[in-house]
This record gives C-alpha cells, structure tokens and sequence, in this order.
C-alpha cells in the first residue's frame, strides 16, 4: 500500500490517533515494516512508542489516547472547558500507569500522573480527546496536590455544578478530598 493510499483511508474512515498494530492490520504488512512505513509518512506523526497520530487529531486527542485508559485533567481540562485564561504548554494526563513525559506533541509536553482505579470517572470522550469535566479536574488537582490555586478560582467562580462536585468529592473515598470541597463551597456560598 502506497502512504497516500494509507492516508486517504485513514481520512475517509476517520481514524486520527492509532497504534502501530492497527496499522499493521490496516495495510497487511508485518510490524517491523509497519514502523519504518509509518515513519516515512508525513501525514503521521509518533506520539509515542507505539502510537500515532495524524495531523487532523487534536494534541488533546493524541494526549488522551497514548496510555489506556486516561484522560486529560488538571489546569489542562480547564482549559478544554475554557474555565482558566491560562494557556499551558503542557497537557496534564491522568492515567493508572505512571509513565515519563513526552517532551514534543507539536509543541507541548504530555505529563502523566497516576492516579488508582477507583479515580477513574467523572470524564467523557468529546472530539476525539477523552476529558474531564471541570468538577472532575478539581477532584484531581485536590487528590494529586496540583494547582489547588486554580481548583479554588475554579469553585469560585461559579461555572462549576456544586452537586456534581459533591457527588465526585465523595466518589472518591477520600476524606480530605471531601473536607476540602466542603470548605471551599462553604467560602463560595458564604
């Protein structure tokens, strides 16, 4: 199969983030072929060891798809949800796997921070990228002990669902977690 063949399939079957064994399975060729034909693709880029993605996918989307299951969250959800004016260079994973970042998705660092099973609700697939929802990316910020300045501005604000940030706070099992949302929604509403 000709790369240009293997883009118009991708195109046309909207496939924008992928492994190296599906396309392996996509063009019938065997692996180590399969990484030196993806490589020599300008229309594919290398997320990560193993994974792909296209021009059309988001760096959210890429970000999103590396490790599985993950999703964005912390100041990066946020962002998605245009909660923050903050507008970092770097895209902030959740996953149960911890792994090393990956320093260049066009531009951006992919940070990777580990989380349990239990933690692993309150996101949702939306263009292709698997994200957060804003009461969820507090959660996170709160269990992780990352950008509490900005969790706090976030409940604040008032763009959050209370209930759903309750709901999370105690989804996680963490009595922390759910002392401190208490006491922020109390300084919100007080």
């Amino acid at each position: 199969m000709r790369t240009e063949d293997f883009n118009d399939y991708l195109r046309s079957n909207k496939i924008t983030v992928f492994s190296v064994y599906d396309a392996a399975k996509m063009i019938s060729m065997p692996f180590a072929y399969t990484s030196k034909f993806l490589n020599g693709d300008r229309y594919v880029k290398r997320a990560a060891r193993g994974i792909y993605y296209t021009s059309d996918a988001s760096e959210y989307e890429a970000a999103s798809r590396i490790i599985f299951p993950s999703y964005v969250s912390l100041v990066s959800a946020l962002r998605f949800h245009n909660l923050t004016e903050q507008m970092p260079r770097r895209i902030y994973v959740v996953s149960m796997r911890q792994r090393k970042p990956i320093r260049s998705l066009n531009g951006y660092v992919v940070e990777f921070s580990k989380a349990r099973k239990g933690l692993m609700y309150g996101y949702r697939k939306v263009d292709g990228a698997f994200v957060a929802d804003p009461e969820k990316a507090v959660v996170d910020m709160l269990y992780l002990n990352r950008f509490v300045g900005y969790a706090e501005e976030a409940v604040e604000s008032g763009n959050l669902y209370t209930t759903k940030l309750e709901r999370y706070a105690k989804q996680s099992g963490v009595k922390a977690i759910i002392k401190k949302i208490g006491a922020m929604l109390g300084a919100y509403k007080g």
